[in-house]
């Protein structure tokens, strides 16, 4: 079960969320201490959140890492994306108008998440209401980057061929990672459910490319050499 305890100080990990880390850091730390925030511990493969259950609090994550999945009736499983230090977690499900969340997240390996009560920024008995509006605007530009970011994988998924769909996965982190060269999030076992290939097909045709000398991998570190 997840051990919960009172927030004594306040983990660096949270002024390092897209919430606080803009913020004044005096500041921040006033209005955090004002969230009534809570630090969860998870054991490794502990469910964080279920789908379709009802949220209505705000986490960041302080240590860890945390899988976004949904999970079909066969059973199957599609990585959505990996979560790491101080992502903001369920935002987008505590300020929504049903609060219901449309995919669930497990921990990865042992994690420890600060949650706070989303009601400290939906009313106005908490904080200022520049703090309020200060808040709103970072999630806002939050789900901004989130919504981008389901746009690229909607494009890489739509591709056809599993090469077309690992070279598109590619270029993104070339784009992201300002280099050819560079260390992916995902194990080969969750970049193939992330692309919605078998692993077995993901393996087999990263081999192909790199017969083809398109690229080099080493469990999740890419070289590539053309994209053409």
């Amino acid at each position: 079960m997840a051990e919960e305890k009172n927030l004594i100080e306040v983990p660096e990990e949270v002024f390092q969320s897209i919430l606080f880390r803009n913020m004044d850091r005096d500041r921040a730390e006033q209005i955090i201490r004002h969230l009534d925030g809570k630090i969860r511990r998870y054991k490794k493969d502990d469910m964080v959140i279920l789908e379709e259950q009802y949220l209505d609090k705000i986490g960041i994550l302080i240590s860890g890492e945390l899988c976004k999945v949904q999970y079909y009736t066969d059973g199957t499983e599609q990585m959505v994306q990996k979560l790491f230090s101080s992502y903001v977690v369920g935002v987008e499900i505590a300020v929504s108008l049903k609060k219901t969340s449309p995919y669930s997240i497990y921990a990865a390996e042992e994690s420890a998440i600060y949650w706070f009560p989303v009601k400290y920024l939906e009313n106005n008995d908490y904080l200022l209401e520049s703090e309020q509006i200060f808040l709103y605007r970072q999630i806002i530009q939050f789900m901004a980057n989130e919504d981008i970011r389901k746009y690229r994988k909607i494009e890489i998924i739509s591709a056809k061929s599993a090469r077309e769909k690992i070279k598109k996965y590619l270029k993104i982190q070339m784009i992201r990672y300002q280099s050819n060269e560079f260390d992916i999030d995902f194990n080969r076992e969750q970049l193939a459910s992330y692309l919605g290939l078998n692993r077995s097909v993901l393996s087999h045709e990263l081999k192909n490319m790199e017969k083809d000398g398109l690229l080099t991998v080493h469990k999740n570190h890419f070289v590539v050499f053309n994209q053409e």
